[in-house]
């Protein structure tokens, strides 16, 4: 596999082509990463798997915060990559790992016993919940250190067009992950902390090949030092990191506010949400994957003036997605339960799920779209409409539509919130996609 693409001469598709393959099997191996915790944790039972669950907008805030500067720092290195200033590429990322590794120590405030009881009591953690909570925290706060400085260098190596490295140093550690998960939840009796260990020991693995790597495959090599300009260049990354970090915490509040909601049906419907979830994070692979091979490719050809490079490849992006996600959203409402087997949900919780699924699978097309324009926007650096277009979906929409569905139908009404606040949110995108045309394609 070729380790490195021309991102302003290739073939637009074979750069996209190129770049999203390895993305989607990296997302695929990150994917698996979560879903062999969740399966193994589901073989313990209901209760560790709503704790599990109660646990995860922690996990997916942090991952917000980081992930967003990560991404900036990706849009800002390409772009002065492609206008020729590898010198700033090089100060960028070593700003952002400092400014990446201090948001990763702020989960540890969970390990404060008053502050932990009090916050997934608040999320509606049972006390039964609150004892696997409690074992499933520890070694996942110190693994998001470890995370903080590979995401940064994902960063570097796929501004650069390279993005097998990224590939080959998760495939590493989601391997150990696997192995170690039955080894120290059952063999050893860790239980649920032992996914946990496992998670920290696999993260490490993967960043050890990740720095390996440098040297031969990267010009810029990220280093932890503050200096007296460190800080404004926190600003800039920043500036569009914080708008997709706020965007992707949205979708946590989202998340929690409706585990509240479902938290009065019991633990199994908030158990058949996750699993419902984790195979929605299969089904988008590989929209995920083009979206994250589209930022870098359109901050490059922005930094280079090659406006007609940036429309043909979101074009090309658009069309593969929309055609992906069509086949399998029928695919998965016709199946879902098939998918779901692995898991060995209970009866009820696998009804949950199965309507979850059905529901969701109707706009996936449209999602597609939406993740699209969104990586368009990335590129572009204009992150604040990607902020926009989330808190309009997941806040303003998704919650209170699910309050009032809920009111109306049930249960299933709040399944059904997801694909009409879907809906919603790429009328919004499409909006802001016409207001930016001139500036991303160089025509009125």
């Amino acid at each position: 596999m070729k380790m490195r693409v021309d991102m302003g001469r290739d073939p637009v598709s074979k750069v996209l082509w190129s770049l999203a393959i390895p993305s989607v099997i990296t997302m695929f191996a990150h994917t698996v990463f979560h879903i062999v915790d969740t399966m193994f944790i589901a073989w313990l039972g209901t209760v560790p798997l709503a704790g599990m669950s109660l646990m995860l907008p922690v996990i997916f805030v942090e991952y917000a915060l980081m992930s967003g500067c990560t991404i900036g720092a990706t849009t800002l290195i390409s772009r002065n990559l492609g206008m020729g200033r590898l010198h700033r590429g090089r100060y960028l990322a070593n700003a952002t790992l400092s400014l990446v590794f201090l948001l990763s120590l702020l989960p540890c405030a969970l390990l404060v016993p008053s502050v932990k009881t009090l916050f997934f009591s608040y999320m509606g953690a049972s006390p039964e919940a609150l004892v696997h909570i409690d074992k499933y925290l520890f070694w996942q706060v110190w693994s998001f250190p470890v995370a903080a400085w590979t995401l940064v260098l994902d960063a570097v190596y796929r501004s650069q067009g390279n993005a097998t490295v990224p590939m080959y140093a998760l495939l590493i550690g989601n391997l150990a992950n696997i192995l170690l998960d039955p080894l120290l939840m059952f063999t050893f009796g860790m239980a649920i902390g032992g996914a946990s260990l496992a998670t920290l020991i696999g993260r490490s693995l993967t960043l050890i090949y990740s720095v390996a790597k440098l040297r031969q495959y990267s010009q810029i090599k990220p280093k932890f030092n503050i200096t007296r300009n460190t800080i404004p260049t926190w600003r800039s990354v920043i500036t569009i990191g914080l708008p997709l970090s706020l965007s992707q915490i949205s979708f946590s509040v989202g998340a929690a506010l409706l585990n509240r909601m479902l938290a009065k049906y019991g633990e199994a419907a908030i158990s058949g949400w996750t699993l419902g979830n984790r195979i929605e994070d299969i089904a988008f692979l590989f929209v995920f994957g083009f979206n994250t091979a589209l930022v870098p490719f359109v901050a490059y050809n922005l930094g280079r003036g090659a406006y007609d490079r940036v429309k043909e490849g979101f074009i090309f992006t658009a069309k593969w997605s929309f055609i992906l996600m069509s086949a399998v959203g029928i695919v998965l409402y016709l199946f879902p339960y098939v998918f779901l087997a692995v898991f060995k949900p209970e009866a009820l919780t696998l009804a949950y799920s199965t309507a979850s699924i059905r529901a969701s699978t109707t706009a996936y097309p449209v999602i597609a779209l939406t993740i699209v324009i969104g990586g368009l926007f990335q590129g572009a650096g204009h992150t604040h409409y990607n902020l926009f277009t989330q808190v309009i979906r997941n806040i303003l929409i998704r919650y209170p539509l699910a309050v009032l569905l809920n009111s109306i139908f049930g249960i299933n009404g709040i399944w059904w919130c997801q694909p009409v606040s879907s809906g919603f949110a790429f009328l919004v995108s499409l909006y802001f996609l016409k207001k930016l045309k001139p500036e991303l394609f160089g025509t009125g």
